[in-house]
């Protein structure tokens, strides 16, 4: 499910709730919802070739109704407790009869536990990073280490997953894109028809327009020669983790990117190695 987004930006994903689905016809979408069985009646099959996937919020009741629908379309799981709500997830294997199925979670006290039975279930896993307490890096470097040398750990972890990707075949990327936060490619929907930034930019007043925001962003932030200016890895953070606190303090997540960086090297050395020509070829 991680690549079934596909965010380009000469074709924005509008992230809306179901509700709003008929005004956004026509055009990619991620919807919303609480009520699997209310997914199952407004979404017909004219609409699943635009809906990227589907996302659950508050871990609803019924989602039973959704394994034998929309067969092959993503479902997003939102776990907004992971320390207290972390078992629910037992209640969704079923989902992966036939479909993708993704765990959102925040990082925060209690976060490992979720993702490890998340991993464990076959879920794939996308982490609400945000600026971290320093007391949740040790934490981050396990779940880290689990995803890069434990066997047991077959899906894919985002932001983990698409950095490794990345430097081992060095593609440009982008943070805020694997984030899905965006605003270039992302357009977030509230419940009233607004259309808002995504993400932890919901809210927020930015005085840019959606197309320039990451950029006009990380170049402000060297032009005031934050830390940024020093950073190895400024290029594919583009100052995620600066935002919205400027003053937030990036060595520990610096840690994991150089993590990343040594298991990319080692991936790229075993590919080359073991390639008839020694060319690494892009997946």
């Amino acid at each position: 499910m991680t690549d079934a987004v596909g965010l380009r930006a000469d074709s924005p994903v509008y992230h809306v709730p179901l509700e709003r689905l008929p005004e956004y016809r026509g055009r990619r979408v991620i919807v919303r919802s609480g009520e699997p069985r209310a997914l199952i009646e407004r979404i017909g099959t004219a609409d699943f070739d635009s809906v990227v996937y589907v996302q659950l919020n508050a871990l609803p009741s019924g989602s039973d109704a959704l394994v034998h629908w929309a067969v092959g379309l993503g479902i997003e799981l939102v776990l907004d407790n992971p320390a207290d709500d972390f078992a629910r997830l037992y209640e969704y294997a079923r989902l992966l009869d036939n479909h993708p199925v993704r765990v959102m979670l925040p990082v925060e006290a209690g976060f490992e536990k979720a993702v490890k039975l998340a991993s464990s279930l076959q879920f794939d896993v996308r982490l609400q990073i945000g600026q971290p307490a320093p007391q949740l890096i040790e934490p981050l470097a396990r779940l880290l280490d689990d995803y890069l040398h434990r066997p047991t750990v077959e899906r894919p972890i985002e932001y983990f997953h698409s950095v490794l990707l990345g430097l081992c075949y060095q593609q440009p990327i982008s943070l805020w894109a694997i984030q899905e936060e965006d605003p270039a490619l992302v357009c977030h929907v509230d419940d009233e028809g607004k259309e808002r930034f995504p993400g932890r930019l919901i809210g927020a007043r930015v005085d840019a327009c959606p197309d320039t925001f990451v950029e006009q962003w990380a170049s402000r932030l060297l032009h005031e020669r934050a830390e940024c200016a020093e950073c190895p890895f400024s290029a594919l953070c583009r100052g995620y983790f600066k935002w919205p606190r400027r003053d937030y303090d990036c060595a520990g997540v610096r840690t994991l990117f150089r993590t990343l960086q040594q298991a990319a090297e080692a991936l790229r050395a075993d590919l080359a190695a073991i390639a008839p020509t020694g060319d690494v070829d892009s997946p």
